[in-house]
């Protein structure tokens, strides 16, 4: 704190008038819109350090050349202190300053002139002791949401795929040549793969009969014929981003056990690991097919915890046909763990699972 603020802290204290308040309030940075921030008169900066650091690293086990920018953030928060009957204290605006190292697609002959920084959001909180004694340890936390861009002028037409300027018809008396027209190189980590389709589902419990089959060896004791309910919720490739896919199984087992050897067989299935989807479309019907790995645990206190693979078909069909998934748990060395087959059972609301075709980068380059 300033001299003159930690002083009239240190009378209100002595004084009595305790316990203290502090606030802190940070700058409106303006979020993602509108492009141009609003003037923060100085109390909120991103800027790009001047020297560009390239550098090969191993990305995707290939070696590749990336550009290396550092991003230095400076944030002056109006900091209040208050006494215990509410009357201001003092203020002031601390200097914090932060700083990050980011990998950014920017090939040569792109400078830092090319890479700009916008804060989209601040976030301030503070932690400090409420009676001043011995002092107030007053600490300063920040939350910094940013965006890094790198941009250059190019010539564009509005076709969702490359074009070239019209040739130099009109002829005009010139003494010279005019250079070739070239692109500015791209780097050939980026545009990474984006997913061939996407799908969501979230499905109430459907109940039986539900063709839901256990491997052999999961259970210790004697399994009876069971009577349940399947829920599955997933997100698969939202926005075409396979990143923040998720899939979640819960079957529940409505046989209540009666000690005499029938089993909880109710269990849930978290997937930790998605793999990239495949689609196919036949005579209108769309299928997902995606697979990957998870955790499953179960009611019953005999069975631990284990990791399994899974495998999930989703399908959406047209017209009046109801919609439909099969999902397979197996472990390790390929032994059933459990699955349902989907076919035959009630019907899948066409609201709850959607499947559909993603725009991927080939497509829009190869028209």
């Amino acid at each position: 704190m300033p001299d003159d603020c930690a002083a009239a802290v240190a009378a209100a204290v002595a004084a009595g008038r305790t316990p203290l308040d502090v606030t802190c309030e940070v700058p409106d940075v303006g979020g993602f819109f509108p492009l141009d921030p609003p003037d923060t008169d100085g109390n909120a900066l991103c800027t790009v350090s001047s020297r560009i650091e390239r550098r090969e690293i191993t990305l995707g086990g290939r070696l590749v050349e990336v550009a290396i920018v550092k991003v230095i953030f400076t944030i002056r928060p109006l900091i209040t202190i208050f006494d215990s009957t509410g009357a201001i204290i003092c203020q002031f605006r601390p200097t914090i300053s932060e700083s990050r190292r980011l990998v950014v697609c920017a090939p040569e002959p792109f400078t830092a002139d090319n890479v700009f920084c916008r804060l989209i959001s601040l976030d301030c909180d503070t932690n400090f002791i409420e009676t001043g004694d011995p002092d107030l340890g007053l600490q300063v936390m920040l939350d910094i949401c940013f965006e890094i861009q790198v941009e250059a002028d190019v010539k564009l037409e509005v076709l969702a795929k490359f074009c070239y300027p019209r040739p130099n018809d009109i002829e005009l008396p010139t003494n010279g040549v005019c250079p070739e027209f070239e692109w500015p190189a791209q780097c050939d980590f980026f545009p990474r793969d984006n997913c061939d389709c996407q799908a969501f589902v979230d499905t109430d419990p459907l109940s039986g009969p539900v063709p839901l089959t256990f491997g052999a060896a999961i259970f210790t004791d004697p399994l009876a014929i069971g009577a349940y309910t399947t829920e599955l919720n997933a997100e698969i490739c939202d926005n075409c981003n396979l990143t923040g896919s998720s899939v979640e199984w819960i079957v529940e087992d409505l046989l209540v056990p009666t000690g005499t050897g029938t089993v909880d067989q109710s269990f849930r299935f978290v997937a930790e690991e998605i793999g990239m989807p495949t689609c196919t479309e036949v005579l209108g019907i769309t299928t997902m097919l995606v697979e990957g790995a998870g955790r499953v645990s179960f009611a019953d206190p005999s069975v631990g915890e284990q990791t399994v693979l899974f495998t999930l078909t989703l399908v959406e069909n047209i017209g009046a046909l109801p919609d439909a998934y099969a999902i397979v748990l197996t472990d390790l060395g390929g032994g059933l763990v459990a699955s349902f087959l989907g076919a035959g059972v009630g019907l899948v609301p066409d609201e709850d699972l959607v499947v559909q075709d993603c725009v991927t980068f080939p497509n829009i380059i190869d028209g």
